[in-house]
């Protein structure tokens, strides 16, 4: 069988018309390609520019830290200094219910001293005290 040449024409046509197309496909998606690597390219930038604000959150960060720390040194001297008094009050406490321990006790003796005298010895004693205020002179009793 022979071939037809108008069939080779057709067909050579026919490879022309898919070349074509193919090369708008293929330009189609060459186009595709360049916007997508531009809208990749752009959105870096937005990348860069949001990586420059986060370091810039970042150094804020650390500069509140900083003045945390120092402020925290700061309240542990503040608490140190007041530890320090309060244990010079704790001992101006402790000395002053020492000295109401023993005034208890000198009270206490006296009182059971006093406690322990006869009637006599009680009259003797508030005699001579009241009389030596009258009289304007200073005698010790002791009891």
């Amino acid at each position: 069988m022979q071939k037809n040449p108008h069939n080779q024409w057709g067909f050579c046509i026919f490879n022309i018309l898919i070349f074509i197309y193919t090369m708008k496909y293929t330009n189609g998606l060459i186009l595709v390609c360049m916007c997508f690597i531009a809208f990749t390219f752009l959105n870096m930038r937005e990348l860069k520019t949001d990586i420059e604000s986060y370091n810039q959150k970042i150094d804020n960060l650390g500069k509140e830290i900083d003045s945390v720390q120092q402020l925290n040194k700061e309240l542990d001297t503040r608490i140190q200094s007041l530890h320090t008094e309060l244990e010079l009050i704790d001992g101006d406490i402790d000395r002053v219910q020492s000295n109401i321990t023993n005034i208890k006790n000198k009270t206490d003796e006296k009182v059971s001293r006093v406690d322990s005298l006869t009637i006599s010895e009680l009259q003797e004693f508030f005699t001579k005290r009241y009389d030596s205020i009258l009289k304007g002179t200073d005698s010790e009793t002791r009891y």
